[in-house]
């Protein structure tokens, strides 16, 4: 697919006062978690199963919401589909909390694995279902694995077909797994021939003339808190705000290797090892971490960074064409 501009997807009807106002809301940083079962997503993954979520993601997100109340803040809950399904209780306590609730697709699919109508199906049906168990209106999506790019950027019309005022997917630097080399570092809007929203974009900063990921997730885990607080400290001083992500599963130490062997007896022992060295290491450390963090700076929700949520009508950026030809399989991200 031919590259289409990026330098111009921010809206050139937004004065620089209106840009710099959105990006240091005084809501601070973002705040999101990507609520997901680490033990379906693994199976989805690599035996290409389809199974319900397991308790664990109960126990994890409660958890992360006594952290967030203790330390009295807000985030956006990017809920699965079928986690709401499986514990809709779950859900409305996260809305009862004060928190934003958004949607991250039905099952673990990446955008690849969908086609346009396939990805409008399962998204509406996730949205439906998590509105209905939060009495909540759900505006914002994440695409599983950070997969919005160039080849899925079709996926931006289902979204504004379906009512979603902004979408943050895109991870804008040059990566293996997902990324998009070339994006704006800030918050842009993005017209569609469905509607108009704004792209909300995972951090990244900038160094030696690379851009790094950061501010979440692997990143967060793997890492030294450092390493975390520094970027956030460079974002500051650019007068760039943080989307911080992270997992419940993060949390989690306890490891079922029992339940991964009944769902997933084809698959060796070796990548099972190898899965479990990278998705479990340091998690003992997140909490600790993230506890830090929280103390140290301010964090809302991205609704609430976006300030009143609503979107310019006059945006520059246009809707690629969808792509022709087959999707890659699944894919369990390391970060």
């Amino acid at each position: 697919m031919k590259d289409y501009l990026l330098v111009d997807t921010v809206d050139k009807t937004l004065t620089p006062s209106e840009v710099l106002e959105r990006e240091i809301s005084p809501a601070g940083h973002a705040l999101s978690v990507d609520v997901e079962d680490w033990y379906n997503a693994a199976v989805l993954a690599l035996g290409r199963r389809v199974i319900p979520p397991t308790e664990a993601v109960v126990r994890n997100t409660e958890r992360l919401l006594l952290l967030f109340a203790e330390m009295r803040v807000q985030a956006t809950w990017f809920f699965l589909g079928e986690v709401a399904d499986s514990f809709p209780g779950l859900v409305r306590r996260v809305a009862e909390a004060g928190h934003e609730l958004g949607a991250h697709g039905y099952h673990h699919h990446r955008l690849q694995e969908l086609d346009p109508a396939g990805f409008r199906r399962s998204l509406g049906r996730a949205k439906d279902v998590i509105e209905q168990a939060g009495g909540q209106r759900v505006r914002g999506h994440r695409a599983v694995a950070f997969s919005m790019g160039r080849e899925t950027w079709w996926a931006m019309e289902a979204l504004a077909e379906l009512g979603f005022d902004y979408d943050s997917s895109v991870f804008p630097f040059r990566g293996v797994r997902y990324g998009m080399s070339g994006a704006p570092l800030s918050p842009y809007p993005v017209r569609t021939r469905r509607g108009t929203l704004w792209e909300v974009p995972l951090s990244v900063v900038r160094w030696a003339g690379l851009r790094i990921p950061a501010c979440g997730g692997g990143y967060l885990r793997h890492f030294p808190l450092a390493f975390t607080r520094a970027a956030l400290r460079c974002l500051e001083r650019e007068r760039r705000r943080a989307v911080v992500y992270l997992h419940p599963y993060e949390l989690d130490v306890d490891y079922d290797a029992g339940y991964l062997r009944q769902w997933l007896p084809a698959v060796s022992h070796r990548r099972l090892r190898w899965l479990r060295w990278t998705q479990y290491r340091r998690r003992a450390g997140t909490i600790p971490k993230l506890r830090r963090l929280l103390a140290e700076f301010s964090f809302g929700t991205l609704a609430a960074m976006l300030g009143t949520g609503r979107v310019n009508p006059t945006p520059s950026v246009p809707l690629p064409r969808a792509p022709e030809g087959g999707s890659s399989g699944p894919t369990l991200s390391t970060f």
